[in-house]
């Protein structure tokens, strides 16, 4: 074999091979950079993810949601009624969860609601589960059967925590004949005046 069909088996042949035996993009993308000059740069993280990653995020989701039918998520088991998170409904778990990392949250959990709910907690006064980012004390994170993601029913989400006689009592009963909810006078996360009346 001459000089010429040599470089030219080796340019054809073996290189692109080399180049490309790794089913990592990254990989493939140093291997080329190290031979070649001018290799254009990769991808935006996020198209790189969603072009090689879709795979695992779907089959993780597929996972998930197929236990959760099956009733073996106990907080997923409504999946499709009531009420569910936007991120979770549109597969988007990079949103909150990085797979890199062991705790799976891309930022510590009272600070990962915030990512998006930015200026959420205003007013003077703020209800304690608020007040130290517990948004989970309330609320589930992916879905839910009833509406806000809330753990129980708007009318049963306050006696969770809410057990002691209230200060009018005689008016809260009254208030409860009438069908009305906690959530008709007081605001579950805070607010400008006390006991977070609207």
């Amino acid at each position: 074999m001459n000089r010429i069909s040599f470089l030219f088996f080796v340019l054809c042949g073996v290189l692109p091979a080399l180049a490309g035996c790794s089913g990592d993009p990254l990989v493939n993308h140093k291997r080329l950079t190290n031979i070649f000059d001018g290799v254009p740069d990769l991808p935006p993280l996020q198209q790189l993810c969603e072009d090689n990653m879709g795979d695992i995020f779907n089959t993780y989701y597929e996972e998930r949601l197929a236990e959760a039918q099956a009733g073996s998520i106990e907080e997923e088991k409504a999946v499709i009624v009531g009420s569910s998170h936007p991120p979770y409904a549109e597969k988007n778990c990079q949103g909150c969860h990085n797979f890199k990392k062991t705790n799976l949250l891309i930022v510590p959990p009272d600070q990962l609601c915030e990512t998006c709910h930015v200026g959420f907690v205003k007013g003077k006064y703020i209800h304690g589960p608020v007040s130290v980012r517990d948004c989970l004390a309330c609320h589930l994170p992916h879905s839910s059967k009833n509406k806000s993601l809330l753990q129980e029913s708007v009318s049963d989400i306050c006696s969770k925590c809410h057990q002691e006689e209230r200060l009018a009592s005689q008016m809260h009963k009254l208030v409860m004949k009438n069908n009305m909810e906690c959530v008709n006078c007081h605001d579950a996360h805070g607010g400008d005046t006390p006991y977070f009346l609207k």
